[in-house]
């Protein structure tokens, strides 16, 4: 395949337009920025890494997948020692080798996001991860999948994909960890999630990819009765940091909790785009996300929840708390609530604001520097977010990349 642009891809690839302001979901996204993105093959290949990738990667005790590119990178991968029933299986080879694995695991996509940037996924992620935890099997340790780009002179923008299944009963913890190197470009990923009737999975995205570049990310999770699925985004990198989450609570009794911090800086944007579908009976959701905006900084809630007819039962709860430092920063957020069934719970809420001058003023009189105050109280607003994450190694890891964002 030859590279497209994004101004391009509808005549060559047949695909839905590209997004535009009037599309309320991309209102706030930089076009002018996204339009410059090519997709296609890319020329680095992962022995042109700098050696300043390694030190950006969480060191977790679990098996790895490191994508480069879009291509899986055997050298910086780990799947030695894979426990007890997970399969862990780069996406390239499964689609020689397993076609109808990779068919099953991309039949469960729910939310049909059919925009330009969907149609390059598909058409260029010729790799990544399938991740495959048998039924009633518990997973210790966490499944770390990698993805690193580094832009090329004639096409700028990768593609991968994951797709993880958790079967009936089991459970299972998957790191996501967004990084790149090098000039403009882009990464585009797609993760596609399914539970079992009583499945558990813990999923953490760290999207942490370097202010050269933009990241565009979309997560689809389908889930059984009784499952439980627990999303931690953390939105930290990037000019535009992109992350849309379809969660569809399609079994009865199903639960969904999501939580998220965006920390923007210099004149980063930071977008989120959440939709919670409710479409059976005493299912249960929690959406908890905060934002830390400084400098000319921009940060976007968009978040839904979507009752369905026969959804009765709901219990729906939605936050979003937001911190302005700098009177440039902005953040613009937008719940949405729709409830077609009967009996049902639905809150949501949304804040703004800065930091509180009489506790700045009362750690001052305990001898505590103002910017030090500052820093203790930006710490304490964004951790009730951090502090959910449950692995210890990765918990100080995001904790250090705060420091250095608030340092």
């Amino acid at each position: 395949m030859t590279a497209t642009s994004t101004t391009d891809l509808p005549d060559k690839l047949n695909a839905p337009a590209y997004p535009t302001r009037r599309d309320e979901a991309w209102r706030y996204a930089p076009h002018d920025v996204l339009r410059r993105l090519s997709f296609g093959p890319i020329n680095v290949l992962a022995g042109d890494l700098p050696d300043t990738i390694d030190g950006q990667i969480p060191v977790l005790e679990g098996p790895r997948i490191v994508v480069v590119n879009g291509i899986v990178d055997h050298t910086r991968s780990d799947l030695s020692a894979l426990p007890p029933g997970l399969r862990l299986i780069p996406l390239a080879d499964a689609r020689r080798g397993q076609p109808e694995m990779v068919a099953a695991h991309a039949d469960t996509s729910t939310s049909g996001a059919d925009d330009a940037f969907a149609e390059h996924n598909r058409a260029y992620a010729q790799d990544g991860a399938i991740i495959h935890v048998a039924a009633g099997h518990h997973l210790g340790a966490a499944i770390h999948i990698v993805d690193v780009t580094l832009a090329d002179d004639t096409t700028n923008a990768s593609c991968s994909r994951v797709m993880i299944h958790v079967e009936e009963g089991a459970s299972a913890t998957v790191v996501e960890t967004r990084i790149g190197a090098g000039g403009f470009g882009g990464s585009n990923t797609q993760t596609t999630i399914t539970l079992g009737d009583d499945a558990s999975l813990d999923h953490i995205v760290l999207q942490d990819v370097p202010s050269t570049q933009v990241h565009l990310s979309h997560i689809d999770v389908a889930q059984g009765a009784r499952s439980l699925f627990k999303g931690y985004l953390f939105n930290l990198g990037g000019s535009y940091g992109r992350v849309a989450y379809n969660v569809n609570l399609a079994g009865k009794e199903a639960r969904t909790d999501l939580s998220g911090l965006y920390f923007g800086t210099g004149d980063q944007t930071l977008d989120q785009q959440i939709t919670v579908i409710h479409g059976a009976a005493d299912c249960t959701s929690r959406q908890s996300f905060r934002g830390v905006l400084d400098d000319s900084s921009t940060g976007v809630f968009n978040g839904g929840i979507d009752v369905r007819p026969g959804a009765d039962g709901t219990d729906a709860e939605q936050a979003n708390d937001n911190l302005l430092l700098s009177d440039r920063a902005e953040v613009n957020t937008q719940p949405r609530l729709e409830i077609l069934a009967d009996d049902v719970v639905c809150k949501h809420g949304a804040t703004v604001g800065q930091l509180d001058d009489d506790a700045v003023y009362y750690f001052r009189t305990r001898g505590i520097a103002e910017a030090e105050a500052r820093r203790l109280l930006v710490h304490g607003f964004a951790h009730q977010i951090v502090d959910g994450v449950q692995d210890p190694i990765l918990r100080d890891w995001i904790g250090e990349r705060l420091g250095d964002l608030n340092g």
